[in-house]
């Protein structure tokens, strides 16, 4: 039995749709905030929905089992079916980058409560712990990072959710030598080859804010390592039944073959009609004029002074920060593995932008969980408000 959380987040949800394609959902264990088991599978239905007709989301999510809860409460449940748990995919975490109280709680406190129930599974062979590649730190001008154990406490990271995703990595590496544990690092998830952003919209928003603005904090020769969801879910399945994995830490990731050039971005973007800002322009943040071209070409493109564009801003120049380290990750030990490649961000981008009717600011609202934001600016208003 594979015990999943975080099946109703964006990349969560698109291991628990494969496992229905090959045939494996009604061997999921799915742990889901709740009320009761009604409650948390209709959050399960939801989430689906998004890739799915209604009828054949709501037929997907009675495939799987269910336990209502969180990891806390997972860590002293006397479910049975816990004893029946073969396999672990931990995908559930706060991504929040304005969070500070709630990503240590759940992204650590809650890893290690799950990693303590874990030791109590007779029957574990895998426990993939999903975490995250920028759990390196901010680390400008290394280009490619290796899959190495993750740094050292007083490593700078731009966001707390990065430093509490490698502080969860040490955690489980000093207290947990016992478990069969694989990390797992995706880099950045964006999209699906296939469906464009149905699934989910999270961070193709900065894309399009890139194209539209036309200002990049980094080099013209750089580079940028984003793969699609259902290429990193197929992964972590090749990932979890492997059984002689060479390695117990892997990057999900573009690598050196796949990473997109901004030359790259930039043609497909044009390639498909979108219009934007072009060519690019490229500055440095930490030169004498700082973020003010960014500054200046957002309020060009988006003069709305509202706080959803307020906002937008806001996560616009943190994403960007993620952008000017010019990095890529090293994913060699995944493609000695004899897994498939992954496929280049260019390469889809055209299908990200098919998706009709939605806007900059519309997608910011999809991903809006990610920053703080007032939650009572309803997306009808953001339609109202967007450029």
């Amino acid at each position: 039995m594979i015990l999943l959380t975080g099946g109703t987040g964006f990349l969560g949800g698109s291991f628990y749709l494969d496992a229905v394609k090959n045939g494996t959902a009604a061997d999921c264990l799915l742990l889901i905030r709740g009320a009761d088991e009604a409650a948390c599978r209709a959050r399960l239905a939801t989430n689906l929905s998004r890739c799915v007709d209604r009828a054949t989301a709501q037929a997907y999510a009675d495939l799987c089992q269910i336990i209502p809860g969180d990891l806390q409460s997972l860590a002293t449940s006397a479910d049975p079916r816990l004893d029946a748990v073969t396999h672990i995919v931990h995908v559930a975490a706060d991504t929040s980058f304005d969070s500070r109280h709630s990503v240590w709680q759940i992204n650590v406190d809650g890893t290690l409560a799950l990693a303590a129930r874990a030791r109590r599974m007779k029957h574990l062979q895998r426990f993939l712990h999903i975490g995250t590649a920028f759990c390196c730190g901010e680390t400008p001008w290394l280009e490619m990072v290796e899959e190495a154990p993750a740094p050292g406490h007083d490593t700078p990271h731009i966001v707390e959710y990065t430093r509490s995703k490698a502080a969860a990595e040490r955690a489980l590496a000093a207290g947990f030598p016992d478990l069969p544990i694989v990390v797992c690092r995706p880099s950045i998830v964006v999209g699906h080859t296939a469906m464009g952003v149905r699934p989910s919209a999270s961070i193709f928003w900065f894309f399009r804010l890139v194209d539209r603005t036309g200002v990049l904090p980094c080099s013209p020769d750089g580079f940028i390592d984003i793969v699609p969801v259902d290429w990193a879910s197929a992964r972590l399945h090749d990932l979890l039944r492997k059984p002689d994995l060479k390695h117990s830490l892997y990057h999900i990731s573009a690598g050196r073959g796949s990473r997109t050039l901004w030359s790259d971005f930039q043609a497909a973007f044009a390639a498909h009609g979108h219009e934007g800002t072009r060519p690019y322009s490229f500055f440095d943040p930490k030169g004498p004029e700082g973020w003010r071209p960014f500054d200046r070409a957002f309020r060009l493109a988006f003069p709305q002074r509202d706080i959803l564009h307020r906002t937008m801003m806001a996560g616009g120049r943190k994403y960007h920060r993620f952008t000017a380290q010019d990095i890529a990750f090293d994913n060699s030990r995944l493609l000695a593995e004899g897994f498939t490649p992954p496929p280049r961000f260019a390469d889809y981008i055209g299908v990200c932008l098919t998706n009709p009717g939605t806007t900059i600011a519309e997608q910011f609202v999809d991903d809006a969980a990610s920053f703080e934001f007032d939650e009572s600016l309803a997306p009808a208003e953001a339609a109202t408000a967007a450029a």
